[in-house]
């Protein structure tokens, strides 16, 4: 993970094999995006939690990510050179508008846990190989029916319970238990609004919002060696993500814009960063370059949001709900997306053998 300082300059941040606290030390004790007041700052403020000495105050949920900064001393251009382009990359959100408790759960597994907690795996392969075809090979071997191309548009209940589902093709199917693992915004205007008014549970959900940003994939010539992540302080672009192409010949990055940006000649401006960071030639053109506005791109991590997540058990008792946006310890991303199907799985598997 690098970070590009106002200088022009980037700045790695250390990796270490070695357990907290000492893989802390050695870590922040190297990273030249701090000065040596700023580390030594940070290392004694994380020094007296390791200690016990001090404790988290109990309102961060209340309470603005940046202004807590602030108040812990952090100097204003280590909060806008660091801290924040870290909370885009991790959560999708600014520090001005991020909860302070969303932050210190964002950052934790960096810096309070062991060092492996703290690696950033970027696949090789592409995600549908990788990750979801190993998936659906293992349902297949369990007799496990999965239908695709295939949308939910009706859910049917009688009293507390869901007694079918009515999907897009016009068939009806039938289970003991429904897993959704819907966003949000899609879930909501599939319950019935009974539920939706007696519930403080589907209440909340409803008052959970979203930010919009603009997702840039570029392909161009050139081969880059290792994965690389560049957090970025100031400009459009919070980060940039860049690895080799799957042929092996061809750069392959992902660039996030929040539409709270000013208007910008995106491919010029993409184009003049990857030179900017050596990842291009001086003379190389951008070969494929795809922009997609997403209107629900990320959780908004706002004060107040985290008693709005749901945790996965509901009021409906055989629905159950998954999905990175639930209750789970964690930001809304991959980790927790998972650990709430994890959830799901043992609640039905613990309630048949019980």
């Amino acid at each position: 993970m690098e970070f590009l300082l106002p200088t022009g300059r980037l700045v790695r941040y250390p990796k270490t094999s070695f357990p907290t606290p000492i893989h802390q030390v050695l870590t922040i004790g190297r990273f030249a995006g701090l000065s040596w007041g700023e580390r030594w700052k940070l290392l004694s403020w994380l020094e007296q939690f390791w200690e016990g000495s001090l404790r988290l105050a109990t309102d961060l949920e209340h309470r603005v990510a940046q202004d807590w900064l602030e108040s812990s001393g952090q100097a204003r251009s280590v909060i806008r050179n660091i801290w924040n382009p870290l909370a885009h990359w991790l959560t999708g959100n600014d520090l001005r508008d991020l909860s302070a408790d969303a932050f210190v759960a964002s950052v934790k597994p960096f810096f309070l846990s062991h060092a492996a907690n703290s690696r950033v795996f970027v696949p090789r392969q592409p995600w549908q190989e990788m990750f979801v075809q190993p998936i659906a090979d293992r349902l297949a071997k369990a007799s496990v029916a999965v239908l695709l191309r295939n949308q939910a548009i009706e859910l049917q209940y009688e009293q507390e319970r869901i007694k079918g589902l009515r999907l897009s093709d016009g068939r009806f199917l039938q289970a003991d238990w429904y897993v959704t693992a819907l966003a949000h915004h899609q879930l909501t205007p599939l319950l019935p609004e009974r539920w939706l008014t007696r519930y403080a549970y589907f209440q909340q959900i409803v008052e959970l919002t979203t930010k919009p940003y603009t997702l840039i994939q570029v392909r161009a010539p050139g081969t880059i060696r290792a994965p690389r992540h560049i957090l970025i302080g100031a400009g459009p672009f919070p980060w940039i993500a860049c690895k080799p192409a799957e042929s092996g010949q061809s750069l392959a990055a992902i660039l996030t814009m929040p539409h709270d940006q000013s208007p910008i000649e995106t491919e010029q401006e993409v184009s003049t960063l990857l030179k900017s960071l050596g990842l291009l030639q001086a003379e190389t053109k951008i070969s494929s370059f795809r922009q997609q506005e997403k209107a629900h791109a990320v959780l908004s991590l706002q004060p107040g949001t985290k008693v709005r997540r749901p945790i996965q058990s509901s009021p409906v008792r055989n629905l159950l709900l998954a999905g990175a946006w639930t209750d789970t310890g964690w930001p809304a991303n991959l980790e927790s997306a998972i650990v709430s199907g994890k959830r799901c799985a043992e609640i039905i598997s613990g309630h048949r053998t019980g």
